[in-house]
């Protein structure tokens, strides 16, 4: 059976793989090529790669209407990707975010919510135009 999503067509998951394997070797992947760069271009890489990589934080961005099941579907792909330890200690070091929320972050990282953010004098004492909304 080919899968369609949003009028794209999916390939079949390769033999003998399930999704959450599919996307474990994919973070499995991410994680090599991250580790690789910082042993590669940061003075003593090495040395700052074994300094960190037992308290290395994850966090993972899912749709909005996913909760438990599917977060437990994602740690276990982490566990299978090498990213952390099958334990209660390794799971805890999975964080999720939903993508409403990392678009916010975003957001607010790159400077495109400044006005919103910005901090606007309510008048004292009230002005007569304003009507309290109760």
């Amino acid at each position: 059976m080919k899968l369609q999503m949003n009028g794209m067509r999916l390939p079949h998951l390769p033999k003998g793989k399930t999704a959450v394997q599919v996307f474990g070797d994919y973070l499995g992947y991410l994680f090599k090529c991250t580790k690789n760069f910082i042993i590669d271009t940061h003075a003593n890489g090495l040395s700052l790669w074994r300094t960190v990589e037992e308290d290395l934080q994850f966090v993972l961005s899912h749709p909005n209407g996913w909760e438990g099941a599917q977060q437990t579907k994602m740690r276990r792909a982490a566990v299978h990707g090498g990213l952390i330890p099958d334990t209660d200690a390794g799971k805890a070091r999975i964080r999720f975010v939903t993508e409403g929320e990392a678009s916010l972050h975003a957001c607010v990282l790159n400077g495109l919510a400044n006005e919103m953010l910005t901090v606007q004098p309510f008048p004292y004492p009230p002005s007569p135009t304003l009507i309290p909304v109760v």
